[in-house]
């Protein structure tokens, strides 16, 4: 648990959180300039908040007047947005860095070796490797310092967007391997969802929301905030059967008792039955109908239920309980002309090709 109480007063910037982020990964979304970087900062200690009080793991690492322990003393992993790896440094002799000041190791040199998939490149120096060995040699360096929270600023920001989907899976690695909380920072909301559903929402050195991405967007204030930001419905599943022949994969989840089943036309490299995977589904790739259709190419078709419809300008937001939460968006003619409302019983069709992959 990560406890933030503090102003940081600036002549023209103010920033005042009062916040506890939870274990797990936590996406910290909102504008440039709106405090993202700042609230890392002053968490990692690297910048010194006008007043209030942060605790980290249950320890008070600053009190205003009482408490301002220096950044190597807070047992904190920073991973800036471009590295920040010694080019004069091997990759291994950046990683051991990492090592130089932490007191116990709960993940040894090799595990992070192998879990960041670095052990080719150890002999290599910055300068010979590329931009997402960077980040994950940045990452590992991180790690080794044996932080109680690990902070990532902009991670994605310096690599294009094929590397960002190679990165992302290593992120999650960690999480899963060593239970350290992590908090993300970006500015790019896809980015963040294929990361995790738990989002800190921040403007103008304000928190206007907190929470579950889906429960979020029920708010008004939340959904005009994201603008045109693309909303992502993000689901973690489970490979059931792959058909190599037509290059289809059908993936479940089990809800009370219920399969909800997934078609899936991807590279199917890796892949094997009962592997864990996350697929990430556009909210406008989703049509509606009141039915199943027949004689239709559309392979995935899923019953739900309409929870709550956001009215965002032109379209309209629909929250539908299909054994997994989608939200689908669609326009404001379309949502009138079916007479779609709250309770109402409808049918989400989407494209095998129109889901993306993590895992």
């Amino acid at each position: 648990m990560t406890e933030v109480n503090i102003k940081y007063i600036q002549t023209e910037f103010e920033l005042v959180i009062n916040e506890r982020f939870s274990s797990g990964i936590t996406g910290i979304f909102g504008p440039s300039g709106s405090g993202k970087t700042t609230l890392l900062k002053s968490i990692a200690g690297l910048i010194k908040p006008s007043e209030g009080n942060i605790l980290v793991n249950d320890e008070v690492v600053f009190d205003k007047d009482k408490t301002d322990l220096a950044p190597g003393k807070r047992k904190i992993g920073y991973v800036f947005q471009e590295g920040r790896l010694f080019p004069h440094m091997s990759v291994e002799k950046n990683l051991r860095y990492g090592m130089k000041n932490s007191s116990g190791q709960s993940i040894g040199f090799d595990e992070v070796v192998d879990l960041l998939d670095l052990r080719n490149i150890l002999d290599r120096k910055p300068n010979r490797i590329s931009g997402g060995e960077r980040q994950r040699t940045a990452l590992g360096r991180a790690l080794l310092s044996n932080p109680d929270l690990l902070l990532l600023d902009e991670p994605f920001s310096a690599v294009d967007v094929m590397l960002r989907d190679q990165i992302i899976p290593f992120i999650l690695n960690i999480r899963e391997t060593t239970s350290i909380p992590i908090m993300v920072v970006s500015h790019d909301l896809p980015d963040l969802l294929k990361l995790t559903s738990t989002l800190f929402l921040i403007k103008n050195g304000r928190s206007i929301g907190h929470g579950n991405y889906y429960e979020l967007l029920k708010n008004q204030e939340v959904s005009d905030f994201l603008g045109s930001n693309p909303l992502i419905n993000a689901i973690d599943m489970q490979i059931k059967d792959i058909s190599e022949e037509k290059e289809i994969m059908q993936l479940v989840k089990e809800v009370k008792g219920r399969e909800v089943i997934i078609k899936c036309k991807t590279a199917l490299k890796g892949k094997e039955t009962g592997n864990s995977i996350r697929i990430f589904l556009h909210a406008d790739h989703i049509a509606l109908s009141s039915g199943p259709l027949e004689q239709v190419s559309i392979q995935n078709q899923l019953k739900g239920v309409v929870t709550d419809l956001i009215h965002r300008e032109s379209s309209v937001l629909c929250m539908i309980d299909a054994g997994v939460k989608l939200a689908v968006e669609i326009t404001s003619d379309s949502q009138e002309r079916m007479k779609i409302k709250p309770g109402s019983n409808v049918c989400c069709l989407f494209k095998s090709v129109a889901i993306d992959i993590i895992g």
